[in-house]
């Protein structure tokens, strides 16, 4: 299933349709802290993230942290970890913009000092690079762990300067290399194309096509603020440019706004090129509400996490977590379709819970990122995660997809799943061996 992750917006950014959100999640902070723990007592650990809940990013994003919450829930409803119940304190800054329906508090830094007052143990899942970027020598300064950063910028992989920062999703680079290498074998020959956003998304994105010698012959960047204030019709030179450069294939570096205006306007110019479209903007329900006229049936993507249509056993422990939390996803029933920000957020809610467990019952901040380092989990991703002291960028790899219809996605190439390193020398690697199994503490009972 594909995954979508805030890129960098610049202000003003897409105008997308606003939800209302709270504000916090999860239970008051506790009170008394064990000693050298901020944020652990013997009952209770309290983490935090700054997130887009309302304004200008909240639509689809807003269910990113509320997914991994319904994780937190479930594991609390079945006594803890260690004992321990997980309360998740939810700060809306808006992505750092005001206005556009925004009724939280439009400022990373601001909403980040609120959490390391509560205090939180960590921050866990916070959205978007460039609002993360600001807060990073902040968290440092508190030695606060920075975990799990929604995005796929390779800037939470630093170790040597933020030692207690890691991502989770492959980076960009990543992705696209796996992309151009599954272009290279089954797309050969075609004319390529590429249109990306004009910021660390769309670079290195193309950065991973060249790494792998999937060479656009028409690179084109376009601008999130022109688009806003624009239109739609801000994309139609780009797509003309398609057209009549004759491009086979199309590989899109886009937010699902982008997308949909992309698509929009080649289906008003009738041009049908094969489009290969990166996972932050491929989901199809997500993509949908943006334009339910854009048709992407058929168009190829990338995702870390099982297809929507897959038997992985994963698919239905994540159904299950998000039926018992009707606060956060209400009207969600045996039958809604199942996006890919839900799916991403209990991704690494999972992930968070498998490292609490192995820590003990002796929690630090210092000892989590230690077990962080030495341990490999079992989560809902397609391949383990696993980082180490020179790799904190989390999963590398997964299946390509196809957009099977506006709501579900399949597995190509026989459920191949490709594995690489953000490194430009580095080779994709392709493997059978899918991480399926629910840990056994994680099941009913």
């Amino acid at each position: 299933m594909s995954r979508l992750h805030l890129r960098r917006i610049a202000a003003p950014a897409l105008a997308v349709s606003l939800s209302m959100g709270v504000a916090v999640l999860g239970l008051t902070a506790a009170s008394a802290t064990a000693a050298g723990s901020p944020g652990v007592t013997n009952t209770s650990i309290t983490i935090g993230a700054t997130v887009p809940l309302t304004g200008i990013a909240s639509t689809g994003y807003n269910e990113v942290a509320k997914a991994a919450n319904a994780v937190f829930k479930y594991v609390n409803s079945k006594g803890g970890i260690n004992h321990r119940k997980i309360n998740y304190i939810l700060k809306d800054d808006c992505y750092n913009t005001p206005g556009f329906g925004c009724t939280g508090t439009p400022n990373t830094t601001t909403q980040t000092q609120a959490l390391l007052a509560v205090p939180v143990f960590a921050t866990v899942g916070s959205l978007g690079t460039p609002t993360q970027e600001s807060v990073r020598n902040l968290l440092k300064s508190h030695g606060v762990p920075q975990l799990f950063v929604n995005s796929g910028s390779e800037a939470w992989n630093n170790p040597s300067h933020y030692p207690m920062l890691f991502g989770w999703q492959q980076s960009y680079i990543v992705e696209s290399k796996i992309l151009g290498t599954y272009m290279n074998k089954h797309l050969k020959g075609k004319k390529l194309c590429f249109l990306g956003q004009n910021d660390d998304f769309g670079g290195g994105g193309l950065q991973g096509l060249k790494d792998v010698h999937a060479n656009p012959a028409l690179v084109q960047k376009y601008s999130v603020t022109s688009l806003v204030l624009g239109g739609a019709a801000y994309f139609t030179p780009f797509i003309k440019a398609e057209q009549t450069a004759s491009c086979k294939v199309v590989f899109l570096d886009t937010i699902p706004g982008a997308t949909a205006a992309a698509l929009g306007n080649a289906a008003a110019l009738s041009f049908h090129p094969q489009w290969v479209i990166s996972s932050v903007g491929s989901d199809p329900i997500t993509l949908h509400k943006e334009s339910s006229a854009v048709n992407d049936v058929g168009a190829i993507t990338f995702a870390e996490l099982p297809a929507s249509t897959d038997t992985n056993p994963w698919n239905a422990w994540d159904r299950k977590v998000l039926l018992a939390d009707p606060a956060d996803f209400p009207g969600f029933t045996a039958t809604t379709p199942m996006d890919g920000n839900m799916a991403y957020g209990i991704g690494w809610g999972v992930s968070f819970v498998e490292a609490l467990r192995a820590e003990g019952k002796n929690v630090t901040r210092a000892g989590f990122v230690a077990t962080l380092l030495k341990t490999t989990f079992q989560t809902p991703a397609l391949t383990p995660l696993k980082y180490s002291k020179s790799n904190h960028e989390g999963l590398l790899g997964g299946y390509v997809d196809t957009v099977t219809s506006q709501t579900a996605t399949t597995a190509v190439a026989g459920k191949t799943v490709y594995v690489t390193t953000p490194t430009t020398s580095s080779k994709v690697v392709v493997t059978h061996k899918v991480s399926t199994s629910v840990p056994a503490w994680l099941q009913p009972g």
